[in-house]
């Protein structure tokens, strides 16, 4: 049968069935996965399809509605008011007002493939989210349509996207998945790897020097646009999972174990501390006023510096 003969109730089955993210009163001690700045705004997204947002530099924060519950693991603004966010369920979410109101682009649950990361270009019509398996959309008219594409033989997971310039993009995921574009994503390199374990995440130093980091405190860093790679001294073998280049050029990793790295020197040696609640950490991001959040398993938390 086509999908015109078939009785109401089974139509409705067959699209994807997405309920809405419970307002909870807790969200903001919930688990944090990802954040954007959105012009002075910090947009969080995280577990349960929980988004929050903060108007004073991370201070307090609040949650908005969102059309599906999926769990949220990355979020990208092109300016002020235009937002993504994806997640579990293959979801995408879009926002035109800064992060107060959602509406679904795409979502497939039946795929069994969550989108880790998502990145738009500063037109905010040309996007890339990336996932398990290798899962790759892209978008064109932003995000109107999402179309699927095949960049690699292998289906390793990617789990972060990045511009090093407006022109290259740069790919990281398992197995030591380094992929790379000259040309914003319409062709991808498979770049060598030193590495065969998972790199959760990557930063950009300069247009041609990037850290990738991920399973057992592996740190490896570039500066000849990811021809080569060399290893940097961790001091942990906590999995790092995100981080940030902050605006004096001073770098923080965050991981596992409530681990908090912190570079002075542009990300060539590191200093390696604990929280003492030892708390899961997933991201960081500076705020405007310079205020550093860290993202995990308690939510956001203003990091003294």
């Amino acid at each position: 049968m086509v999908l015109g003969t078939l009785p109401v109730a089974a139509q409705e089955v067959a699209a994807p069935v997405l309920r809405p993210a419970v307002i909870a009163p807790l969200a903001t001690q919930s688990l944090i996965l990802g954040a954007a700045r959105a012009g002075d705004r910090l947009v969080a997204v995280g577990e349960r399809g929980h988004i929050l947002l903060s108007d004073d530099h991370g201070k307090v924060w609040r949650q908005v509605p969102v059309p599906a519950n999926a769990a949220l693991t990355g979020v990208s603004f092109a300016g002020p008011q235009r937002g993504w966010a994806v997640g579990h369920d293959a979801v995408i979410l879009r926002t035109e007002d800064g992060g107060e109101s959602w509406t679904v682009q795409h979502a497939d649950p039946e795929l069994e493939q969550p989108l880790m990361d998502v990145l738009f270009a500063a037109d905010g019509q040309h996007g890339i989210a990336v996932g398990a398996y290798g899962l790759y959309l892209e978008t064109t008219d932003g995000g109107a349509t999402w179309n699927s594409r095949q960049i690699s033989d292998d289906d390793f997971h990617f789990n972060a996207i990045l511009a090093p310039t407006p022109e290259t993009r740069l790919i990281v995921g398992e197995a030591g998945t380094l992929m790379f574009s000259a040309d914003a994503g319409a062709t991808w390199t498979a770049l060598e790897s030193p590495y065969d374990g998972s790199f959760f995440d990557a930063l950009v130093l300069g247009p041609q020097s990037f850290l990738a980091y991920g399973l057992q405190g592996n740190i490896l860093r570039s500066d000849d646009g990811g021809k080569s790679w060399t290893a940097i001294e961790s001091n942990t073998t906590a999995g790092l999972m995100g981080g940030a280049v902050l605006a004096d050029g001073s770098v923080v990793l965050v991981g596992a174990q409530g681990a908090v790295l912190t570079s002075g020197d542009g990300g060539r040696t590191f200093a390696t501390t604990k929280r003492a609640d030892r708390v899961a950490l997933a991201d960081a991001i500076q705020a405007a006023d310079g205020n550093l959040i860290l993202l995990g398993e308690h939510g956001p938390i203003p990091q003294s510096r």
